[in-house]
């Protein structure tokens, strides 16, 4: 519900506010906010006028139309309170957004080809990669042929033109590469036309990656592409093993061609 500025709003509604501040901004934005909405709102204005992001500005902004209708220190310590709070689920789960296009002046993100092949030097247990479009790009090549020589296992979900006649790329990628391949095959799909669409990379259960990019050159490199990258959490662990699970199932089997 909205409210007009000095109207009071109920506690919970302030508390949503510094939540959503706390999630979008750095944490340092976050502490010069509440320092600021204790010595008023004159100390707001000139945090505003400092401010290099739009998003600081936002902030104050919102910050001012509060401070009209509840306490300056109760205000502060919400924010003080939702940053700490977001820090520490970030100590567990890290998101970062992921790239692939134009780059612009935000700044923000990183970029598919360097974060693919950074998350395979990473591994030291396990790489599980599905990709509908997965051709056999050098750099991620030698970055997974890398990681089998120190002992990881590789486990590839590709789609396949004998699975899904609308399918034209590449059914077999990586084709030196020590690795469990795995198909879905046309009989256990829902439809005719159905098709393996997924784009995900897990490694060792606690990172993953998903996103719209397949693994080709022109995805990873040139196309608009964009993902999530997560680190930490749960939700690494069960995106494989959802696919595990499918495997075990017999929706998804061993390719061996």
């Amino acid at each position: 519900m909205s409210t007009s500025s000095g109207t009071a709003r109920p506690p919970s509604d302030n508390a949503a506010w510094a939540c959503r501040i706390a999630e979008r901004l750095p944490a340092a934005d976050v502490r010069h906010l509440a320092d600021a909405a204790v010595a008023g709102a004159s100390t707001v204005r000139s945090l505003r006028a400092q401010a290099g992001s739009p998003e600081l500005r936002g902030a104050c902004d919102q910050l001012l139309a509060r401070l009209g209708a509840a306490s300056p220190d109760q205000l502060a310590g919400l924010l003080a309170g939702a940053a700490e709070a977001v820090k520490r689920a970030r100590r567990h789960q890290r998101l970062d957004v992921v790239w692939t296009g134009p780059e612009t002046k935000n700044g923000t993100g990183r970029l598919t080809a360097a974060t693919i092949v950074e998350l395979l030097g990473k591994a030291r247990q396990e790489i599980l990669i599905v990709s509908y479009a997965t051709y056999t790009e050098p750099t991620i090549a030698a970055a997974l042929e890398a990681a089998t020589a120190r002992g990881v296992d590789v486990t590839i979900l590709a789609e396949r033109h004998e699975d899904n006649p609308n399918y034209s790329g590449v059914s077999n990628p990586f084709p030196d590469l020590h690795a469990v391949r795995l198909r879905w095959p046309a009989h256990r799909r829902p439809a005719a036309g159905s098709a393996m669409h997924a784009k995900i990379i897990v490694i060792d259960d606690r990172i993953a990656l998903v996103g719209s990019a397949n693994l080709t050159s022109r995805a990873i490199e040139s196309n608009l592409e964009c993902g999530i990258l997560i680190t930490g959490g749960r939700e690494p662990r069960a995106i494989r093993d959802h696919v595990m699970d499918l495997m075990w199932l017999g929706v998804l089997e061993r390719s061996w061609g």
